[in-house]
Formats: structure tokens, sequence, C-alpha cells
């Protein structure tokens, strides 16, 4: 088994529900994560999704850490805890500002009294602004955050996300956080504090709404922001068995389907090549048509045709099909575990790959204090498992402090690192710009030979959606089609530290730029990788977009109505942002274990490594605990709409004015009597047949009109003020245009209002984490289509300006052309 990247750096995990993922993920990249618990356990231990007792929630965040027991009232346990976590190079915590008043845990006084470690705090909404220290679930950050607003139609209403897309996404932000901070750390021997906001995380991920509607309304032309289902673009069209979503953006897309549809007449006009002309006609013939076309074959068959064909299409799973799917199946997306009572249960098997092999869970989940006499033990005698390799921990720490220097106040971690970025719409690009915002130089490789799709979407080359992925980089101009283009680009990759692409399963091979050729210029390279389905397996070589992976991985099938037979549809692109969080984390700790074991590398072998990251795995980690407890009661699992086994009453209720809602979600029985009296304690609600949350449940409509009659007689924020006044867990649903004045991103300095030429002012998504140490995300604009070619030539290459200008007149070097000459 391969050494995993962070071997050697130690864990403490205070989190409860919020946060729980980010352990996970540092620990199946090698960390020893030790998560402490109270006496009898964590209380998510017991949340849902729950099959005979034993919590799935858990069981899905938590395998592979190792447990102790502390009791907090206890002072001799309490001062063991601090010695572990001075012993440690992270903690991460959930607990919101002010919880840890007498224990020594907040991350301010742990980052003071311990000025080596990372002190990760990960909150709702962050530890400053206006709603720091709100207590609210992850499907009011859902609704806060702008995701929810998306998905279902106007006349059915908004729907929060199944699953736990808020933490997932916090959890990787405060991932790669964590991994800049420790690669700073070991340049200057100091630690810091990560103040993460679950809420900033969910903003930065919504599809670049912000950028798009803050360009149009500058313009003049605010958007209207209105659920239409799947909306235009990624239709959903039904067939023998269910559905597919069919998504025909190119020319070529369009060739290929009208050629499958027999080439009638009626559709030979020219204007039909485009995308509006084909719009025009979308509902009344063309979704007809296909409908027909589908309607004798399976999803299976629909799609297997239609990619081979060029067609993007990809079928609409259920969680039952995810599970038993051939292609999931011959990657071994999941791991076949088998528990006491003789079943099998199916968990994702990890996030990503490393040279081939899976990096997923290390280990089960913890027992309660299972570990807590040997980790403790390890303490007190300087000794510990061979399994956790404590020494190898300890020499890798005393590096870390060998590297000490004089604080030099705050700086970006990444300065000196660099970056090329051949991704393209909205994954690889993601990953770039987590670089680049950090200080890395990360030059976007590009040519109008094969434009970046999401650059040119609205007929020139610069979109706010471009812009919003593509800030804080530079454009190098290279046709990589030619002989001298390969040549100049190989010879770039000497001199990069990363990366990243997310072409078509096989294009960089193909195009001479495959991890082999890179890794033969530069050992040391790490290489980002990610497809569609995945560069194996029997789908590997299909093609498509964020949306089609939400389908086929069975996120998009529980994101619908409650008992609603056709699928509501979002016109939300996940996980494409989310994919570009995974492989910023992967490739930042693949870097991170370069660095410390620089002096071992024997026991290492390459420094380099080709990280892969499968697109339509994130859809199926994102709803992983449901598919375990699908796995192990079959027919279990389907869609909520907004009602959810966290608590009930539960989702969004519509406010005063028009298309405002609020989400309330209440927890426990306590919140529900707190509800009800900030309700007036209206007879039905003070009903003793609602005290208690199983009779609520079975009531659940009914409930929710009646607390619809109450929220529409206000506007939702004063809904949500009186709710929380209360200690009800509230919040509004933004959209776009409201998150674009509200008053907690200003005060956190999330919307960063930014000239992008050539297009015009547009607020750009700032930054999901502060840190104590780093500056400000550089957020600068985009580039135009090869605008640093002349420097980057002569910089990077060392090429003199008579061969630049040369090799621009004969195509092989592009430049922005809006820049002129």
């Amino acid at each position: 088994m391969v050494l995993r990247p962070l071997a050697g750096i130690r864990v403490v995990d205070l989190t409860v529900e919020r946060g729980e993922f980010c352990g996970r993920i540092l620990s199946d990249l090698g960390a020893d994560v030790i998560r402490v618990e109270p006496p009898g356990g964590s209380p998510s231990r017991t949340m849902a999704p729950i099959d005979a007792d034993h919590s799935l929630f858990w069981t899905f965040r938590n395998c592979g850490k190792r447990s102790v027991v502390v009791d907090l009232s206890n002072d001799a346990e309490c001062s063991s805890l601090h010695e572990l976590i001075h012993a440690s190079d992270v903690v991460i915590d959930s607990a919101e500002p002010g919880t840890h008043v007498d224990s020594g845990l907040d991350a301010e006084e742990l980052s003071a009294n311990n000025p080596h470690l990372i002190a990760a705090s990960i909150t709702a909404y962050g530890r400053t602004g206006p709603w720091a220290g709100r207590d609210v679930p992850n499907a009011v950050v859902d609704a806060t955050g702008g995701m929810a607003f998306k998905a279902g139609t106007h006349e059915g209403g908004p729907i929060l996300p199944p699953g736990n897309i808020a933490d997932d996404t916090a959890s990787f932000t405060t991932a790669f956080g964590i991994l800049c901070a420790l690669w700073q750390r070991n340049n200057t021997g100091v630690g810091q504090v990560i103040d993460a906001s679950a809420n900033e995380c969910v903003a930065q991920i919504t599809d670049w709404s912000l950028s798009n509607w803050s360009r149009s309304a500058d313009a003049g032309e605010p958007p209207p922001e209105q659920r239409a289902g799947p909306g235009v673009v990624y239709t959903i069209i039904p067939c023998a068995d269910g559905f597919v979503r069919l998504i025909v953006l190119s020319p070529r897309q369009w060739h290929a389907i009208r050629s499958w549809l027999g080439e009638p007449d009626y559709l030979q006009d020219p204007e039909l090549d485009t995308f509006i002309g084909r719009l025009m006609i979308a509902d009344a013939v063309l979704n007809p048509l296909y409908s027909e076309l589908f309607s004798s074959m399976t999803m299976a068959e629909v799609s297997e045709q239609a990619q081979a064909r060029g067609i993007v299409c990809t079928p609409f799973l259920k969680p039952g099909d995810v599970l038993a799917n051939p292609h999931f199946e011959s990657r071994n997306t999941f791991d076949h575990v088998k528990i006491s009572d003789g079943r099998t249960m199916k968990l994702p098997s990890g996030w990503f790959e490393i040279d081939g092999e899976r990096c997923g869970p290390v280990g089960r989940p913890p027992h309660v204090g299972e570990h807590t006499e040997e980790v403790f033990a390890s303490l007190r005698c300087g000794t510990g498992t061979e399994s956790r390799d404590l020494e190898f921990a300890e020499t890798a720490r005393q590096w870390v402090r060998s590297q000490a220097a004089e604080p030099q106040g705050k700086a970006l971690p990444l300065r000196g690192l660099r970056v090329m970025d051949f991704g393209h719409g909205g994954v690889g690009v993601e990953c770039g710009r987590m670089f680049g915002e950090y200080g890395a130089d990360v030059v976007k490789i590009e040519s109008r030979s094969y434009v970046d799709f999401i650059r040119s979407v609205l007929g020139g080359e610069m979109s706010p959606s471009f812009a919003s992925s593509n800030r804080s980089k530079r454009s190098l101009g290279v046709n990589a089609k030619t002989e001298r283009g390969l040549e100049l680009l190989l010879r770039m990759v000497r001199d990069a530290d990363v990366v990243i692409e997310n072409n078509s399963t096989g294009t960089m091979e193909d195009m001479g730029l495959g991890y082999g050729e890179m890794s033969a210029e530069n050992p040391d390279v790490v290489m980002v990788s990610s497809q569609l389905m995945g560069s194996r397996g029997l789908w590997a070589d299909w093609f498509g977009y964020g949306p089609n992976t939400q389908v086929t991985g069975g996120l998009a099938h529980l994101w619908n109505y409650e008992n609603h037979p056709e699928p509501a549809g979002n016109q939300v692109i996940h996980p494409d942002h989310f994919a570009g969080r995974v492989c910023a984390v992967a490739a930042m700790a693949q870097l991170l274990g370069q660095q410390l074991l620089s002096g071992r590398q024997s026991q290492r072998g390459t420094g380099g490594a080709h990280v892969e990251v499968c697109q339509v795995e994130q859809a199926v980690s994102a709803i992983g605990d449901l598919l375990a407890k699908e796995s192990l009661v079959p027919g279990s699992v389907r869609p909520r709409g907004n009602h959810s086994d966290h608590g009930s009453p539960w989702g969004l209720y519509p406010c005063e004015g028009d298309d405002r809602w609020v989400a309330i979600c209440v927890r426990n029985d306590r919140e529900w009597q707190a509800l009800v009296e900030v309700m007036g304690s209206p007879a039905w609600a003070a009903s003793p047949e609602l005290a208690e949350e199983q009779e609520r449940r079975a009531g659940e409509a009914a409930v929710d009109e009646k607390i619809s009659e109450w929220t529409r007689t206000m506007p939702n924020g004063e809904v949500v003020d009186v709710c929380l006044a209360a200690g009800v867990p509230a919040g509004v649903m933004h959209t776009a245009g409201s998150q674009s004045t509200d008053a907690h991103l200003e005060a956190r300095g999330y919307l960063h209002h930014m000239y992008q030429p050539p297009i015009g002012d547009m607020i750009f998504e700032g930054a999901a984490f502060h840190a104590s140490a780093m500056d400000a995300p550089d957020i600068f604009p985009a580039p135009g289509l090869g605008e640093h070619t002349r420097e980057i030539a002569s910089e990077w290459l060392g090429l003199d300006d008579a061969e630049i200008e040369s090799l621009i007149s004969r195509g092989v070097l592009e430049i922005d052309l809006a820049a002129g000459d």
C-alpha cells in the first residue's frame, strides 16, 4: 500500500455534525484523526439515517478515525486533552463562538497556547459578522447560502437538497484551508486560526449565480430569479423505464441527434444550429420528438446509443439503481461491508485516487472511547502503535519546528507554486481558481482551436461564469495540436508543481500530454485529472456536464417533491464546483506530503503523483449515508421534498411578498414548543397530539400548511428574527439578488465588487474562510484568451522576443485579440 500523503499529521476532531466530514477527508489522506467524544459518545451517533439503532450518518463520517472519551468537567481529563492537542498539528471544531467558555478549547485560545497549531473552526456563519453564533442545521444554510432556491418549480415551491451538501462543501473547503495553513507553517513554523463559514462555502458553489446576476443588474437587466424545473438546457426526457438527462448544446451535438431523428425536412433550418433557435421550439416540437424516439428504449439503451453518437445523455437513476449499476461496480465505487447481523452494507469508497489506488477509509468507525487508553498512554510514554507510525509523525513535527522562522506578518501561503490549468467548464477551473487566490501562479492553458465553452457561451470571449471561475489566473494561448506547441507545453511542465485537467477520458494522452509524458519531464509534478465517469470503468468514455452526474449518481432523484411521480428538476450544475474543491484538496495534500517527506524519499518513491477525481462519484458521496441505508433496507430511501428525518416540522415556508421563503427546522420537542409560542400558541399547535416529534411527523402536511398560514403574514426576515430570538433555527431563502445586499456577507467581506474587462462591473464570490496568518485571497479579473502569452513565453519558457513573435505569426502561440497587437 502506498504511503498516503498526510502520514505524520495528527488531527484532533472536536466536531459534532458540522465538519465531521473534514476529519474523515484528512484521515482518508493519511492523517491520524483522533475523535474526541463525551462520556456516552457523540450526539451524532444518534443522527439519521438510522439502521437498527445504528447511525449511518456517524458511520459514513467517522470511518478511519480513532475515538477517545474526555469528560470536560473532569480537570484531569481536560488537562490530558490539552496535552494531546499540544502534541498535534490540527484541531477541528464546530462549536459556535462562545461555546467553549471554561474549557480553553476556543480556537483563538488554543492558537495562543499552541503557536504551532492549526485551529480550524467550522461554523454556520463564521466567527464574525451579524449572523455569527446562529445555531442552525445544514438545511438552513442550504437556504441562506443560495442553493435551495434553484430547485423545483415556481408553482411547487423550492426544494431543499437531499444529503448534507452544506456540510460536505464546508468540510472540503476547510480541509483546503487547513492544508494551505500546514504548507505555510512548514515555511514559518507558525500555526493559525481558520474561520470557515458554511454559509459562504455553499454560496461559492451556487453555479456562478451571484456573478451572472450582478453583471445583468449592472447592465440594467436584472434577470428574473424563478424556478423552472430542469430548465431549457438540462432537459429531462421520459423513456421506457424512467428518464434520461439530455443536453444538446453544440451544433455537432444537434446534428447528431437530428440524424438519430431521421433528418426530417422541418428540422433543417440553419437557425436551429443555434441554441437560441432550438430553444424557441423546444417545448412544442423537440422535446416531444425526443420522448417519442426514446419511448421504447430503456434508460441505459438511450444513454449508450446517445453517447455512441456524440450526444450528451445519462440515465436518471434511483438509489437502488445506483447501488446495482454495472459502471459503479466496475470502478469499485462502493465498499461492501459485512455487518454484525450478516447483511452487507455498501458505502462509497472515497473521493479520490492517487496513482491508481483509492484513498478511501483506512478503517471502520470507532467504538466509543475505543482508543482512549492507547492514545493517552502514547503521550505519557512517548510510544505508540506501529500502525499509526507515531515515530514518523514526531519526526515530521520536529522537521516542521526546525523550519521555524520569525513571524513576518500575513502572507498568501501558496506563493511560489506554479500551476498549469488545462481545465474547462466548472471542475478543473475551480481547482485552479483556489490555487490562484491563495498565491500560486496559475496559468490557464487555452486555444481558440479548443476554446473553453464557458468562456464563449455568450458569443464573445468572456462571460460572467468564466470570469468567476478563472479570476486570479494568467492566460497562455497555445495550440497544442502543433508540434511546437506541444513541445512548449512539455517544457513548461519541467517547472510546474501542479497540472490540472478535466478533459474527456483519453484527451490528454491523445495530445501527448498524459501523466506519463508529464512525469517524464518532471518526476515531481502533481497532475490532477477529473473525468465525468472516471478514467476507467464501463462508461469511462462517456462525456457530459455536472447535471449529468447529478442524475446518474442518484442525487437528482431524491431532490424532488415527496410522492411526485416525475422529476421536479433543478438548474444546479452541482457537483461541478464541489468536485473542483475535491481536486484542490487532493492536489494540496500531495504537495504537502512531498514537502514533509522531502528527506525520506526512499519511503515514498517519486515525489509526483497522478490524482484522479471521478465527478459522478462526488454526486454519489453527497448521499452516501442514504445509499448505505438503501443497501440495507431496499426501497427505504425515497424523495422527501423538504421534510427530513432530522426533525419535524422542517422545510421552506412562504412569506409575505413574491416568492419569498424562509427555512424553519425544528430539531426537537423543545424547539417545537418555542415555535408554538412564537406563533402565539394557536390551538392547533398547542394540541398535546403534536407535542412529540413522532406525532408531528405523522401529520407533516397539515402542520406545514398551518405554519405557512403564519409565515405568509410577515416578511421572511421578520420570521427569522422572531424564530431565532426564541431559539428556533431559521434563515431566509436567499437568491443571488438578495445575497448581493446581504449585510452579513458584506460584513464578512464576501461580496467582492470588481470591473471585469471587457464586459463590465460584477460582484465576485469572496472567501469562504478567513485565516489569521493569511492575506485575503488575491482576486483579480479573469484574463482574456492569450492575454499573458508574451510574458509567460518570456518568463517561464525563456523565449526571446523574435521567437515569440514568430510563433504568434505561425499560430503556435495566441494572444488576446481584444487587447490589440
